[in-house]
């Protein structure tokens, strides 16, 4: 629902009517915002399962209150920093002087991230239908805040001004969820040892993240233009269906894993074989319809924006492949962060090479190639150090057929 909001906010600002620069400075407002908060956010969720199911009751009340404390404090420091820093930073990520509504956006940012753990305190209460009813209600909300605001002519104050009252209303549901939970008090203890097994996956998260600064602000630097920074925003998404759906599964796997590991492998590969079947024939329909559909579902202004989603749509074949849920299962965080070290290596030196051969396309082919250095140095890891079979967790036959089947199919695309 996340991803797919972000789709839909696309389409209705594409549709509203706003210049490509102003939906241009909207994508650096988010660009900037997930380069500050993407790698302690994912880095600090991603070890909420695992620290928490080794936990008693009365500990896991106290860690639930003492993570909401902690992603609030953080938030409040970013804010800060951003108010008080806004002179350099934004020059520093975006190459621009000034960023329209850079303020107004931090306090979004304020209130919106501590409301991130919802979903993963309803997941911890088995409350399934709860994780529905609030991505549709935040998720549809966010998409109309930021698109009528636009349509009554407010432009795009009024839209992010609309986000910041919403943030509020979300931010006051999740602390009360944090006192219905959890138990007012400070424990030390589990907060340090949650950071110290955090640590290496926001590690891994900065490496991530360092990539997609590289890419944003490679475009800024090799073409100085807003618009096409728009273009290479609007195609440079994977499909959202397949982002939600794999990162679901690489969670929830987890716990089996870690209690039974070979009833867990089992798990993970005939669910994700599961999910092949679902998302390979969906990505391959897409390759297809993507090119005249962009102009239609976007505006023509986006229509180069279809090659190069199609390009990212190649990413699947990697990302299907869930080795780091393995690893993780079995404590090892500090291999997935030395396996991004050596993709984010990669990533920077082929991005750099690319994009002045092929320009944006090439940039996109760099990336599907780093997605595979990480999943190969990750599957090297599992098994050598690990002593863990790839066929334990995968089923080749179908995802050889289906690999080449969605490279055939691209190959004919681009013709």
């Amino acid at each position: 629902m996340r991803l797919g909001a972000a789709v839909l906010t696309g389409v209705l600002l594409a549709k509203s009517g706003l210049p490509t620069a102003e939906i241009g400075a909207w994508e650096m407002l988010l660009y900037m915002g997930t380069t500050l908060t993407f790698f302690w956010v994912n880095g600090l969720l991603q070890g909420i399962v695992p620290v928490y199911s080794k936990l008693d009751e009365e500990q896991r009340k106290t860690f639930i209150f003492n993570h909401f404390l902690l992603f609030c404090a953080i938030a409040a420091a970013l804010f800060l920093l951003l108010i008080f820093g806004e002179k350099w930073i934004a020059p520093a990520l975006t190459g621009l002087t000034d960023v329209p509504h850079f303020k107004l956006f931090a306090l979004y940012l304020l209130l919106n991230l501590p409301t991130f753990p919802v979903e993963y305190l309803y997941l911890l209460h088995e409350r399934p239908r709860s994780i529905v009813i609030w991505g549709a209600a935040t998720f549809g909300l966010h998409a109309l805040a930021l698109f009528i605001p636009i349509k009554m002519g407010y432009g795009l104050e009024g839209a992010i001004t609309a986000l910041v009252i919403l943030s509020a209303f979300k931010f006051f549901w999740t602390a009360g969820l944090a006192l219905h939970f959890g138990k007012i008090g400070f424990d030390k203890k589990t907060l340090l040892f949650y950071l110290v097994f955090c640590a290496p996956l926001m590690l891994n998260s900065v490496v991530s993240n360092l990539m997609l600064i590289f890419d944003n602000w490679l475009v800024g630097w090799h073409f100085s233009n807003p618009e096409v920074f728009a273009v290479y925003r609007f195609g440079a998404r994977e499909f959202p269906l397949a982002l939600a759906l794999v990162g679901a599964l690489g969670t929830s796997v987890i716990p089996m894993l870690t209690s039974s590991p070979k009833l867990g492998l089992a798990e993970l590969k005939a669910k994700s074989t599961r999910l092949m079947h679902l998302l390979f024939p969906l990505t391959i329909i897409l390759l297809c319809v993507s090119k005249p559909l962009f102009p239609i579902v976007f505006n023509p202004d986006f229509t180069a924006s279809a090659g190069l989603f199609n390009i990212y749509l190649l990413t699947l074949m990697s990302r299907v492949l869930l080795p780091a849920s393995i690893i993780m299962a079995k404590g090892d965080s500090r291999s997935i962060f030395y396996i991004s070290l050596i993709e984010m290596c990669a990533k920077f030196v082929l991005g750099f090479l690319f994009i002045q051969y092929w320009g944006l396309p090439g940039l996109a082919y760099s990336v599907v190639i780093s997605y595979w250095v990480e999943k190969l140095g990750l599957i090297w890891v599992l098994e050598k150090k690990h002593g863990v079979r790839t066929g334990d967790w995968v089923d080749w036959k179908w995802y050889l057929f289906y690999g080449l089947v969605l490279i055939c199919v691209y190959v004919i695309s681009c013709f």
